[in-house]
């Protein structure tokens, strides 16, 4: 199969969808905002010529926000006069820019309230493949991104998640996809990133045991599967509805790196750590279990539901049947209360 014959990754829900509805994904990011920090103070201003930043998988921006905030503020802490910053916010063809620019100019949450010299722009490219100029990224950010595959390379069963499958085959398969899609992320920034750059990112990893996400993803299977049973659904459909998605282990990360560097980058820095759930406690708080099972439904929707469904013939009613699965999925949850345990890796990437 060709690179323009496999099926296309979708983007998060439209419409503003996943800004409103990824306060997981805002918890996730904050441990590695004080890497981005560090790393933006550590790159030497270049008085002529405008620096630039790079958001890899930006989606609509709402996640942006406060990292992009704070690698500013430390790139010109210090340093008079401020230069000027231009802001590349990369993500998919398909992805929502708009609700990321309407917050750009409207959210007080912006990062160009009170600034000035800053200059954003958007690029709707995988990064997978290089999608800025050779030597030109002074610093890199990627949240909540890298453990989207660039395709799904198989079906299974039993499990809208391949990796978590009982097929080993298939989930050798997910595992050669994941090293293939690092190396490739990998190449694409190496060329991309000036000498002294780095990148920080931060995404679902694996703990010891396991991917930490296996009984969220489960839930999320099994209401489609009760959309199956329930006649809404053809076994043809529902076999097709796998989600293009994995987390790495720490080994699988370092691999590429085994002789040092890669391509000319260095692994400066990468830990795991159990990933927040603050739908958990707020539930702690408020003992509401359906408010707790709206939260996890309308996430696990804005994330995984587009690829979900993008597999259906368009004369599909998607929103009829995402709002089906989506109720089916918050009851679920709520007659059975529990913390989400997933994993965090993040990394600091050295161009040297």
């Amino acid at each position: 199969m060709t690179e323009n014959q496999r099926p296309r990754i979708a983007a998060m829900q439209g419409c503003g969808d996943y800004n409103l509805n990824s306060a997981l994904q805002s918890s996730n990011l904050q441990s590695a905002v004080p890497l981005l920090v560090d790393a933006a103070k550590s790159i030497a201003m270049d008085p002529n010529r405008p620096m630039l930043l790079a958001d890899y998988g930006a989606s609509q921006g709402r996640n942006s926000m406060l990292p992009v905030s704070a690698a500013i503020d430390a790139m010109r802490s210090g340093r008079e006069p401020a230069g000027p910053i231009t802001i590349v916010h990369t993500d998919l063809p398909s992805n929502d820019f708009a609700s990321l620019f309407t917050m750009l100019d409207e959210d007080d949450a912006s990062y160009l309230r009170g600034r000035e010299g800053l200059y954003p722009s958007a690029i709707g490219r995988s990064y997978f493949d290089m999608i800025l100029p050779p030597n030109s990224v002074d610093l890199g950010w990627s949240s909540n991104a890298l453990h989207w595959l660039s395709h799904n390379p198989i079906n299974v069963p039993d499990h809208g998640w391949a990796i978590l499958g009982a097929d080993e085959r298939a989930r050798d398969a997910v595992d050669a996809q994941l090293a293939e899609d690092w190396e490739r992320f990998l190449r694409a920034r190496a060329v991309e990133l000036r000498s002294g750059a780095k990148l920080i990112c931060q995404f679902m990893g694996r703990g010891p045991d396991g991917h930490g996400f296996e009984w969220m993803a489960s839930a999320f299977w099994e209401s489609w599967v009760d959309l199956s049973r329930d006649g809404l659904l053809s076994p043809e459909e529902l076999l097709a509805m796998t989600a293009p998605s994995a987390g790495r282990s720490m080994a699988q990360i370092e691999q590429p790196f085994a002789g040092g560097t890669f391509e000319g980058l260095r692994l400066e820095f990468i830990t795991t750590i159990q990933a927040p759930d603050p739908y958990w406690d707020a539930y702690q708080e408020s003992g509401d279990a359906e408010q707790l099972g709206r939260s996890w439904a309308s996430m696990m929707r804005a994330a995984n539901g587009p690829n979900f469904v993008s597999v259906l013939s368009p004369t599909r009613d998607k929103t009829a049947l995402l709002d089906a699965m989506s109720g089916r999925l918050a009851r679920r949850i709520a007659q059975a209360p529990q913390r989400s345990r997933s994993y965090n890796v993040m990394l600091v990437l050295a161009k040297d």
